[in-house]
Formats: structure tokens, C-alpha cells, sequence
């Protein structure tokens, strides 16, 4: 045979010898099936599913499940459910915790309403010698100037806030005053519509994203219209003072109120109280304060009602403080006692409500806890969010302690405390800056960390 022949021959035979090795090889998935298409992941799993393939988790861990976050129980932003230190401890602020008595300065009230301040401090508002009387302290709550103000203020309840312009606003059962960064008045607004006969009973008073200042309470008797009972109030003012509307709403009976005002998720505002449903055939019972709806308002920036709801049944609900959520929507805390027309039952049948709202007022859930210390007038209750998206609320237990502190929220652990030695009872609630809370119970200031520890 031809020597060229041969040769040629041989070189087929071997390129069909390499091309069939390849064809082979390739044609084997991991699992060594020819024309197989499992597929090996990360973590050396092969199968045929390529939506459960192994990940890696925020540790770099291939398969793993860690929670990455700041493990650091000093630091402000401390995660309590983190796996693995991610670095993002914040070590150059401490989270301070303390409890202080301001009884000596605060002389002719039972209870201080606090907010923190822009420098980490705390303005305190209470009274002092039968006067409206604020209080300046630094982070730890030492005094840095206290003042009094010629306005009477020896009852009921008291609101108070930084401005924007770095003064403050307190609000009470007979006007408003508007301070300095110093505490030196800058003006004071008496009586209601100018007419100082009449108390606003103002329960709380916020500053709006357009500057004007906005203040609720009641319940106050429509100047010219006695008929009108004791109605909720809306009172919109600007920075120098100046009333620009006055409003009223409610029915004809005795004690409708507004508790809570804020700032709604689109701009307006969005308004919880109480209001009366009279007993059974009775349009305005005798006892008034027993029957009442948990009251939820939405109006525009004059006051008009985009929206207005009542929730509860025959018997006794109260609003007392609102929230934003982040996703939409508001947390109203409340109270509740099903009497069953035995008002004398509420005693022992007085419950917290909290209610979970749409932006449109539509309930989309309704949590009751029981144990709640009960009050003809309403408990002292407040309501604040939390920097890991859930909230917290300060009241009077009916036993166990003094002050209950509960915290809950769909991602977050709850935290349920009774506690005897911080105050009585919950005025305010209120995020710092380091993630805890500054509460108020009756005249001592709580400052916690994020969890409710001090």
C-alpha cells in the first residue's frame, strides 16, 4: 500500500479518535449523564433546579444564613438579631440611659411632657409656681435653663416642641407660648379666638412641613352656639402668632375631643380623639365619658375633612395618640372597656387598643391588650415609631408596676415591661438619637436604649 496512503489513513483515525473524546466529555452533565443538564452550584450540589442553587450570604459564607449587622451591644445602631459583625458599629456615640426626678422644679403638676432637642438634649414642659414653666437639659438630662411664663398652668395636659427656627412651643389648657432657643418668650396666645372666657384645652400641637403650627384639644362650647356642647378643636397659626383658623368638630354633646395630631403621609393632616354615640336611645348620656368612639379624622391644612371615622361598638373606645407608618398608613393607640352599660365594670375590663389604618381610615387590623389601669377622663397614654420598623407605647398598668413599656412589631421581638421604679403611669414617648426612647412618667423622665433597658 501506498506509504502515503497509510499515513493519510492513520491521521483520520486519529482526529476522529479526539473529536469523539471531546463529544463525549461535553455531552456529560455533572452527574455524568450524556446530554444531562444538571448543573453543580457553589456549594457542590448538582440537580437539575437552578432556582434552589446554593447563594452567599451578606458574610461571604457560601449556603450560609447569616443576619449581618452591628453586633456591638453599645452601639446606637445594636442589632439584636444580627449573626455577624458587619462593621457598621457606631462607636463614637454611646446610648446614655438615665431616670430623673424633675418634681422639685416642676411644683404644681402631676406629670412633664418631653421632646428631644436638635444638640441631643430634651425640652421639658410643666409648671412651676402655677405657671407654664420649660425646662432645657443636656443629653443626660442635667438642667441647662429653666424658665416660667406668664400664662396659668397648674392642670390638665401640656404639649411641647423645637420649632425649625431652634425655639420651642408649649401648649396647655390655656394658651400657647412661643420661646427663644433661650427660653425668653417670643409671644403668648390666651383663650380661644381671642376671647379669654374660653380655655382651648389644647392636648397636643405640631409644626407642619409649610411652617404653620397646628394645635388640637377640647373640648370647648362653639363661641355664639351653646347648642353645640363640647366640641373637638383645630387651631392653625403661623410663626408670629398670628390665629389664621379656628374649627370645630364633634356633635351636640358634652366632651368631644381631639387627642393626637400629625403630619399625614401626603402632607395634610391626620387627627385621633373621642367622640360621643350617647346610650342606647339617649343621643348624649348622662355619663358621657362612657360612651365614645375611638375618632379618626383626615383634613386638609384649613381644617377641611377629607375624611372622617368612628371605630369601636355600644360601649367605650378613646383615641389617644397617632403614627405614620414608613409603608403607608397610620397606628392609632386607644383604649377600650366593653362595660356592658355597667360603668362601674371598667376597673377591671379596661384594655389597650391599637388599631392599624389604611390612608383612606380603613381598618386592617385590631390588636386589644388587656391590663390597662383605668381613668374616667381617658389613661395617660403615647405612642412612638422605632428605628428597626416597629413601635412603642408607654401607659399605667392595672398591676404588675407602676408604667408599662411595650414594644412589638412584624419583624421584631416584643418587649413587655412593667416596671415600678421609673415614674407613674405614660405621658410621652418619644425616638432619640441613638435609637432609644425618652419617656415621661408622670414627673420623672425615663431615657432607655433601643430595647427598653436603662
Amino acid at each position: 500500500m501506498n506509504r502515503n496512503i497509510i499515513k493519510n489513513l492513520f491521521l483520520v483515525l486519529f482526529l476522529a479518535g479526539i473529536f469523539s473524546s471531546c463529544e463525549e466529555e461535553q455531552s456529560k452533565d455533572c452527574a455524568g449523564i450524556v446530554g444531562g443538564d444538571a448543573v453543580e452550584d457553589n456549594c457542590g450540589n448538582c440537580d437539575h433546579d437552578v432556582s434552589n442553587d446554593c447563594t452567599e450570604d451578606c458574610a461571604g459564607v457560601w449556603g450560609g444564613e447569616n443576619i449581618c449587622g452591628c453586633t456591638d451591644s453599645t452601639s446606637s445602631n445594636y442589632n439584636l438579631d444580627a449573626t455577624f459583625d458587619d462593621g457598621t458599629c457606631n462607636s463614637t456615640q454611646n446610648i446614655i440611659t438615665f431616670i430623673k426626678d424633675v418634681t422639685p422644679e416642676n411644683d404644681c403638676g402631676y406629670e412633664v411632657a418631653v421632646k428631644p432637642t436638635k444638640d441631643g438634649g430634651y425640652i421639658i414642659a410643666g409648671c412651676k409656681s402655677d405657671s407654664a414653666w420649660l425646662l432645657k437639659t443636656d443629653s443626660h438630662g442635667n438642667k441647662e435653663w429653666e424658665n416660667t411664663y406668664n400664662l396659668v398652668d397648674y392642670w390638665g395636659n401640656r404639649s411641647v416642641f423645637q420649632t425649625s427656627d431652634g425655639g420651642y412651643l408649649f401648649a396647655g389648657w390655656v394658651g400657647i407660648v412661643k420661646v427663644n432657643s433661650s427660653g425668653e418668650k417670643e409671644w403668648i396666645r390666651r383663650g380661644v379666638e381671642g376671647v379669654n372666657s374660653r380655655y382651648p384645652y389644647y392636648e397636643d400641637i405640631i409644626e407642619h412641613s409649610n411652617g404653620n403650627y397646628y394645635a388640637v384639644g377640647g373640648p370647648v362650647t362653639p363661641s355664639g352656639n351653646t347648642s353645640k356642647g363640647g366640641q373637638a378643636l383645630f387651631v392653625k397659626i403661623n410663626p408670629s402668632g398670628t390665629i389664621l383658623k379656628t374649627k370645630y368638630y364633634g356633635g351636640n354633646c358634652e366632651d368631644d375631643l381631639f387627642r393626637s395630631i400629625a403630619e399625614s403621609n401626603d402632607g395634610k393632616l391626620i387627627i385621633t380623639g373621642e367622640k360621643g354615640h350617647g346610650n342606647q336611645s339617649f343621643p348624649c348620656s348622662f355619663n358621657f365619658r362612657y360612651y365614645k368612639d375611638i375618632w379618626v379624622l383626615k383634613t386638609g391644612l384649613n381644617g377641611g375633612v377629607t375624611w372622617e371615622k368612628t371605630y369601636g361598638g355600644d360601649y367605650l373606645e378613646k383615641g389617644m395618640d397617632i403614627v405614620r407608618k414608613d409603608e403607608g398608613g397610620y397606628i392609632v393607640l386607644g383604649e377600650k372597656c366593653a362595660h356592658n352599660f355597667d360603668i362601674g365594670s371598667c376597673g377591671s375590663k379596661a384594655k389597650v387598643m391599637i388599631l392599624d389604618i389604611d390612608e383612606d381610615g380603613n381598618s386592617n387590623d385590631q390588636t386589644v391588650l388587656s391590663g390597662l389601669s383605668f381613668y374616667e377622663q381617658g389613661a395617660s397614654m403615647s405612642l412612638a415609631k422605632t428605628h428597626d420598623g416597629g413601635y412603642v407605647f408607654i401607659t399605667t398598668p392595672k398591676n404588675g408596676g407602676y408604667t408599662w413599656l411595650y414594644k412589638w412589631g412584624s419583624s421584631i421581638e416584643t418587649i413587655d415591661k412593667k416596671i415600678s421604679d421609673a415614674g407613674y403611669g405614660g405621658d410621652a414617648a418619644e425616638r432619640t438619637g441613638d435609637n432609644g426612647f425618652i419617656f415621661s412618667t408622670g414627673n420623672i423622665l425615663l431615657k432607655t436604649d433601643p430595647y427598653l433597658a436603662y
